[in-house]
């Protein structure tokens, strides 16, 4: 049979415990700092490549911001456009279906 344990060996165990979960704590609040940074880095990455590509075919010394955003709202609205881009997407899925 086990030996019961003193309160002052209880308090030995609670407090690394206590060390511990905070160790823990301070790593988890690392890993998830981290992991805000790489996903902004992500979208970071994301936005500036897709704007080198609009900027091919909208330059930005031809259009403002704002005829920039109506020729793309325009855009998006015609059915042609959805229905390209509902193809893509379909395209997409079933390609990585069969990986």
């Amino acid at each position: 049979m086990a030996r019961k344990k003193t309160i002052d060996e209880l308090r030995i165990e609670r407090e690394k415990a206590e060390r511990d979960l905070k160790l823990r704590q301070e790593n988890l609040k690392k890993l998830k700092a981290k992991e805000a940074e790489l996903t902004r880095n992500a979208r970071t990455h994301r936005l500036c490549t897709h704007g080198a590509m609009l900027e091919q075919y909208l330059s930005p010394d031809e259009f403002t911001d704002e005829q920039i955003d109506r020729i793309l709202r325009a855009i998006f609205r015609r059915s042609d456009t959805i229905e390209m881009l509902n193809s893509v997407k379909r395209q997409a899925e079933s390609q990585s279906e069969t990986q």
